[in-house]
């Protein structure tokens, strides 16, 4: 049985150290948000370049002789891609891997400076690879820690 006494002096002082620690959650927070959407939309700009890729069948193409962004019809061997340009498709699934790894990194810094439990951890790290969740999740996270903050 737990002590009334004890778990208001427990959240008193968990309270005080989240008012220590808040320019720094402030700016945890500030470095999620921003995260949170680049990746975001770099996931729907891969869902995009997928849905081209393995519905439509053609290869997103920049900087080659068909101009600046072009759908290309691959062979089976990749032989026939264009001699000059860059695959435009590898570099949105590379940038968003890059783009994960700074975004799991706010998620990591705002989870341990609010002393959440894992779960939140997990959710926060699956809004950068299911696609729109990532929205959702900064909104209704930025909105619990200014709550615990006393920001609301």
């Amino acid at each position: 049985m737990s002590n009334p006494t004890n778990d208001a002096a427990k959240r008193t002082a968990a309270q005080a150290a989240l008012a220590a620690q808040a320019p720094q959650i402030r700016t945890a927070l500030r470095y999620y948000a921003i995260t949170s959407y680049v990746t975001g939309s770099f996931l729907l700009l891969l869902v995009v370049e997928m849905f081209i890729h393995y519905v439509l069948g053609f290869i997103v193409w920049g900087g080659g002789p068909q101009g600046a962004i072009a759908f290309v019809t691959p062979s089976e061997d990749l032989t026939r891609l264009p001699a000059s340009g860059f695959d435009l498709s590898k570099t949105v699934l590379q940038v968003h891997g890059v783009l994960y790894m700074f975004y799991l990194f706010g998620d990591f810094r705002l989870w341990t400076l609010m002393r959440w439990n894992f779960k939140r951890f997990v959710i926060i790290a699956l809004g950068g690879i299911v696609p729109f969740l990532s929205f959702f999740t900064e909104r209704h996270f930025a909105k619990v820690v200014r709550a615990e903050l006393g920001d609301a």
